[in-house]
């Protein structure tokens, strides 16, 4: 029977079973075939549930439609399946396939009469989340009680938050996403801990936000990639986030759509390592295909997007690729490599004597909550560098501050609110020792390292834009760093670098006092 009429008679069979009615007790010998149907029926519920929360929407559609002749009308199968055809839809639509989305728009009018399956906006949000989805638990930060005998106690805003966040939930059941992200937020400042069930639908709230102000016209871009940030450390694994990301990034530079990124699985190897292989990356895991795909469109989108930002075009397709380890843990991250478990991931190289990049390689590990949305770009950003510089390695001080600026906002931030506390304790470098290090600070020195690293490049890249901060860094590995300041941004000296940077770093401090003198 064609797929039309199975949908039809699913319906009529949904409408039977609302009105329901004793059933007879089946035959002895038709026993085992029951259980078997209500196996299967089951078995598919949870398939599909699993790939719409992993946003597969593709193999939710597929499983789901493949036991539609046993459903006998079940509602919450309906359900979910017109779930998966509008998701589907949309994101068929998002890569501008209309005539296969059009398949899907007349089975879901069979079972959603009037149902919108078009309206196509110029950016699509997604999809909500259909249940709450287990994510690592962010970071909770707590003010200090307030002193007020008037404010409410900590029983009276537990009991407000879940109020609170009943009303979310009820305002997300009806799409009215702005209204259940406002009352989300309210529910996690009264108690921070009553939204931990809700983040993935918390996060949707933002995401559509962000897509309602692109499709505004907002040109707001640092405040719109700080939402879609923020949404991702919520819910790392809402993968449309990455997407938009890449939008904002697009509009910023007027860059044409990145291709898409193709995963291609091979095998496991004589060391029994799964394999997920793109154009640039190899994936070597043995987890789930979906967490290695993610990684590969993540790797794969950074890499252009650094290459376009930092050198003004892709480039070619490296030879060798570049291999990602994934560790399932810390310690096993840790015995693999003998880098501490600590160190959420590194990125190593080898180089031929001409300078060209004889192997690339980064290892992360999985039980690292960030590791998608700031280790993974951080890493990649190192491998971006590796190689464009010549026979030159990269200075630590941007290579460092280069790859900083990939990781979320709050991430940048948290270096250059330490700033003025190093600079009090004698502990910044001054920009001359900082650009000619050859290597890491002692280990005391290291958080003022990286700060004055992240702030320097961010400066420097704002004032003429990334592309000139390269060039400079690169004829000043050639003929000398203050040449090259001469040359690209017209100061004299260090001294007034000096002075240029700590009039942006400290607000409008111009001060030379507060920066250790001497070499570290």
């Amino acid at each position: 029977m064609a797929l039309d009429g199975l949908l039809a008679l699913a319906c009529a069979g949904a409408v039977l079973a609302a009105e329901p009615a004793p059933l007879p007790t089946p035959p002895a010998d038709d026993h085992e075939s029951a259980i078997a149907t209500t196996l299967a029926v089951q078995t598919a519920l949870q398939q599909g549930r699993d790939a719409l929360l992993q946003h597969n929407n593709k193999a939710a559609v597929e499983v789901l439609e493949g036991q539609l002749t046993r459903i006998n009308g079940n509602p919450t199968y309906l359900a979910m399946l017109r779930e998966a055809y509008k998701r589907y839809i949309q994101e068929l639509r998002l890569h501008k396939q209309e005539t296969e989305a059009q398949v899907y728009v007349r089975r879901l009018l069979i079972l959603e009469p009037g149902a919108q399956g078009s309206s196509p906006r110029l950016v699509q949000a997604g999809s909500p989340p259909a249940a709450p989805a287990v994510e690592p638990r962010a970071p909770v930060f707590r003010a200090k009680p307030d002193d007020d005998p008037l404010q409410p106690s900590a029983t009276e805003r537990r009991h407000q938050a879940r109020d609170l966040l009943a009303q979310a939930e009820q305002a997300f059941g009806k799409n009215q996403y702005q209204e259940a992200g406002r009352l989300f937020e309210q529910a996690h400042q009264a108690d921070s801990s009553t939204t931990d069930a809700s983040r993935s639908r918390w996060a949707y709230c933002k995401l559509d936000h962000v897509v309602e102000q692109l499709n505004q016209q907002s040109t707001s871009y640092a405040v719109l990639e700080q939402e879609v940030r923020s949404a991702l450390e919520l819910a790392p694994k809402l993968e449309f986030g990455y997407s938009l990301l890449a939008e904002i990034q697009k509009r910023r530079t007027g860059a044409f759509d990145p291709p898409a990124v193709v995963v291609r699985h091979r095998g496991p190897t004589a060391d029994g390592w799964n394999v997920a292989e793109t154009d640039n990356f190899r994936i070597f895991h043995n987890q789930s295909r979906e967490l290695a795909e993610q990684t590969a469109r993540v790797a794969e989108r950074t890499r252009t997007a650094m290459q376009r930002k930092w050198f003004g075009a892709t480039g070619a397709s490296w030879s060798p690729k570049c291999d990602i380890y994934l560790h399932a843990t810390g310690e096993d991250y840790c015995r693999a490599t003998s880098v501490p478990a600590t160190s959420p991931g590194h990125s190593s190289f080898r180089f031929l004597e001409n300078g060209r990049v004889a192997s690339r390689r980064i290892d992360l590990h999985c039980d690292d909550p960030n590791m998608l949305i700031a280790v993974l770009p951080h890493e990649a950003t190192h491998t971006v560098l590796a190689g464009n510089f010549g026979e030159q390695p990269v200075p630590r001080w941007a290579d460092e501050g280069m790859a900083v600026l990939t990781e979320p906002r709050d991430k940048i931030d948290r270096h250059l609110r330490n700033l003025p506390r190093y600079s009090q304790d004698n502990q910044l470098f001054s920009v001359g020792q900082l650009m000619q290090m050859n290597s890491y600070p002692d280990p005391q020195y290291i958080g003022s390292f990286y700060a004055q690293s992240v702030s320097l490049v961010e400066y420097l890249s704002s004032v003429k834009g990334p592309q000139v901060f390269t060039q400079f860094v690169r004829d000043g590995l050639r003929s000398g760093y203050e040449p090259a300041l001469q040359r690209y941004y017209g100061y004299r000296d260090f001294t007034e670098l000096e002075q240029r940077w700590r009039q942006h770093a400290f607000g409008g401090v111009s001060s030379l006092t507060g920066f250790a003198q001497g070499n570290r």
